[in-house]
């Protein structure tokens, strides 16, 4: 949906558009689980507890309130990622003033000096404070982590060999999009599908 034409009907008419939910439960065949209703039931991204760059923890519990955008990289940020944190940035800078949305990047390979790489980061791409989370994971927690967020990634050394993909994650901790976060179209959808979320949390007031 063009955003030309989601901001028209925003401001002069009421929509019903709401974003699909990936990823669905499935037994041990393989098959779709379903609830008493008959409704597919999804998964949920994984429990996480992990420091952030000011000593705080950031958890799942953290985030109860929020939608978030999550992504996993790897250090040093080079190539790929950094096409992702540029964009990142336009996120960012988009919902500056909305504190119902967060931005989470996972760091996949730990390092002796994890610590100033990520406020090497930090300071390039601007990171905002309680907006944007740049977090270390564990070696022994990166491997579920991945994997619950459904993260395409290839073993490289020690450390997963992860891509440019981004998710959004609502408040129930479920996937409600996938993005290619190298590409500048598909962040602007991202934004967009951003803007679609919130509004349908909007309406469940």
């Amino acid at each position: 949906m063009p955003i030309l034409i989601f901001i028209f009907i925003s401001v002069f008419g009421t929509h019903h558009f709401s974003l699909k939910t990936y990823y669905p439960k499935r037994d041990d065949g393989g098959r779709v689980v379903y609830d008493a209703a008959g409704d597919t039931i999804f998964q949920q991204v994984p429990y996480f507890k992990l420091h952030t760059l000011t000593g705080d923890s950031l958890s799942q519990e953290d985030l109860d309130e929020s939608i978030y955008v999550a992504g996993f990289f790897r250090l040093p940020c080079a190539d790929s990622c950094q096409k992702v944190f540029s964009q990142l940035v336009r996120v960012q800078e988009a919902f500056a003033n909305n504190p119902q949305l967060k931005l989470v990047s996972f760091a996949v390979n730990a390092a002796s000096d994890t610590t100033m790489s990520l406020q090497s980061i930090t300071r390039e791409y601007k990171v905002q404070e309680d907006k944007w989370y740049l977090l270390a994971a564990d070696e022994a927690l990166v491997g579920s982590l991945t994997k619950g967020f459904h993260e395409p990634a290839e073993q490289q050394g020690e450390a997963p060999m992860t891509g440019g993909r981004l998710l959004l994650i609502d408040k129930e901790k479920k996937v409600r999009g996938v993005y290619e976060g190298t590409a500048p179209e598909d962040v602007d959808r991202l934004i967009l599908e951003i803007n679609v979320l919130l509004d349908e949390y909007s309406k469940r007031k």
